[in-house]
């Protein structure tokens, strides 16, 4: 069986299938697609105005990432006047976090983000979730 062709531009290989519409795209479509939806989302419901700052909550998994790029990609497309802040919690877990809150700090980095971590002990008055583990049990 030949391969699909992208229901879009009809020229390239498609390699994602949408599960919303079955839509078959190639990966340049695909994007052009998916970036467009998220600024009509964002331009019908004012999610956001010129001049504010908004907190994208950051894990450094990969949906948070792909938010804070497509977010920062469209903000300097269609020039929002919007600062993006990363925002990460650190729960305080010995060997938890650690990696995650490497990936959020490369991506600040990458998308020239401010970012703010704020930890459990910071919030909690002290308070961990080793330390709670430590009182109350597991």
């Amino acid at each position: 069986m030949a391969p699909s062709l992208c229901a879009d531009c009809g020229i390239n290989r498609a390699l994602i299938l949408r599960p919303k519409n079955h839509q078959k795209l190639c990966k340049d479509c695909f994007l052009t697609v998916f970036e467009t939806e998220i600024h009509h989302t964002i331009t019908t419901h004012h999610l956001f105005g010129r001049g504010e700052r908004v907190a994208i909550g950051a894990s450094g998994g990969k949906d948070s990432t792909v938010l804070a790029s497509v977010l920062k990609t469209l903000n300097e497309r269609y020039d929002y006047g919007v600062e993006f802040v990363l925002l990460s919690i650190d729960e305080g877990i010995k060997g938890y976090r650690d990696d995650s809150l490497e990936t959020v700090k490369r991506n600040a980095e990458q998308y020239e983000m401010d970012l703010k971590i704020v930890g459990y002990e910071e919030l909690y008055g002290g308070w961990t979730m080793d330390k709670v583990v430590s009182v109350v049990g597991a």
